[in-house]
């Protein structure tokens, strides 16, 4: 009995969750639509330039993931004397 309790409350309240996710939060597409055209023109400035920065971040983490050393160690910033 309180198997079937705790499943209906887990249901319930994961439930909850994605109907409030879905509801409140806007996509990208909304959101765009939502900013004025001085942002919205800035924004598309700038994606390419968060597109390269993301996809060295993302770079770093796979060459650190190669590595023993703990991310810290092994991914600090170029500028860094560590």
């Amino acid at each position: 009995m309180m198997r079937k309790v705790g499943i209906a409350s887990f249901v319930g309240i994961m439930g909850t969750a994605l109907l409030l996710r879905y509801t409140i939060v806007p996509d990208e597409e909304k959101m765009l639509k939502s900013l004025g055209p001085e942002t919205r023109a800035e924004y598309e400035r700038n994606k390419e330039q968060r597109r390269q920065q993301h996809e060295k971040i993302m770079a770093q983490m796979m060459e650190s993931a190669k590595s023993d050393q703990p991310i810290w160690k092994s991914a600090a910033p170029s500028g860094s004397k560590s």
